[in-house]
């Protein structure tokens, strides 16, 4: 089993002929998820539960004679209960491990465009701040690591690379800096240095607060929130993370079909899809207008149809913030105008 930051990878080694293999969770003696039966000899679960209660993990071999056979493994609670995080300033880099475990010591090392640059040796502190100097930061790798008074060390990597959105002709710049986890599911906007304004009106009271409910899905009841991706980590200058929706940008996909019809770069069946989800989402547009809900900058640059659910998401959360109410220059008639003229 390899234990991760946010999931449990299982696997079985099993040579019998035939076989068929099925997994259980066990959090606290209680089966909270599960694989059944199939020809994979792997599973993966999600660490959605409360870690400081015991993680088992129970694995099934059933042989062509029918015959069952199982294995039940506990999971270290240090490794279970362990959770590293970390946030990018302009002149630094803080690191944190959460968790209820007591008796432990930290260590962290800090690895800047893949060079070892800073360690932190084994404290009781589960911080860490790192000094940054002005070489441009192209990929990010810490390493925590916690100690047990037994001795036991266990370890966990975060790793992110720079990511460069592809640029837009109507917005003049970004004014965060991104980077993209290396399984490709998590994306951290970094405040950079040109974002000041942000920064201070979420010092008005109640932005940040109702910013922070924005990420969580929790602000909005309509339907709108179906089309608004999730955020996380939310940090007090309006840095966060969010979940990477990996599809097709809008504004993109327009160009695409407008200027490069004969390419065929997507498939007509996608299209209508699309499509589709942009009517779907029109609906939800005006559900949110009935309810004095409507805000964020809907602009297609800003809306990912994602290939994984087939869904179109707003991934600007920030715009919620900044465009409350909609703006004037952006009226519910012009976001469905341009949504719908994907389809011209």
């Amino acid at each position: 089993m390899k234990v991760g930051i946010e999931s449990i990878e299982c696997r079985i080694n099993c040579e019998l002929k035939g076989a068929s293999f099925a997994f259980y969770l066990n959090v606290d003696g209680e089966n909270v998820e599960q694989q059944w039966y199939g020809n994979q000899p792997y599973a993966i679960f999600n660490l959605n539960y409360d870690r400081t209660k015991l993680h088992t993990v129970v694995f099934f071999v059933k042989d062509q004679a029918g015959e069952i056979h199982t294995k039940r493994t506990n999971l270290d609670q240090l490794e279970v209960d362990f959770i590293p995080s970390f946030s990018v300033s302009k002149d630094k880099i803080n690191c944190n491990v959460k968790t209820s475990q007591e008796n432990v010591d930290f260590a962290f090392y800090l690895y800047l465009n893949a060079e070892k640059v800073r360690q932190k040796w084994y404290s009781e502190n589960n911080n860490a701040e790192f000094q940054l100097d002005e070489t441009p930061i192209e990929k990010i790798e810490i390493k925590y690591f916690i100690r047990d008074r037994q001795l036991n060390i266990f370890s966990k990597s975060i790793q992110y690379d720079r990511f460069e959105p592809e640029g837009n002709p109507i917005k003049s710049k970004n004014q965060y800096n991104f980077f993209i986890s290396s399984d490709k599911k998590t994306i951290y906007k970094s405040i950079n240095s040109s974002n000041h304004e942000f920064t201070k009106l979420l010092e008005k009271p109640g932005k940040l607060e109702r910013f922070a409910k924005i990420l969580k899905g929790e602000l909005f009841c309509s339907q709108i929130n179906n089309h608004i991706v999730k955020g996380f980590d939310l940090e007090s200058n309006g840095s966060y993370k969010s979940e990477y929706v990996e599809g097709y940008r809008l504004d993109l996909l327009s160009i695409i079909i407008n200027k490069f019809p004969s390419l065929n770069l997507i498939s007509n069946l996608e299209l209508q899809k699309i499509i589709q989800q942009c009517e779907t989402l029109v609906e939800a547009l005006e559900n949110a207008d009935s309810h004095d809900e409507l805000c964020g900058d809907w602009a297609l640059h800003n809306l990912v149809y994602s290939l994984n659910d087939g869904l179109i998401y707003n991934i600007d959360l920030e715009g919620f913030v900044t465009y409350d109410p909609l703006p004037d220059w952006v009226s519910l008639s012009e976001i469905r105008k341009s949504l719908i003229g994907l389809n011209d």
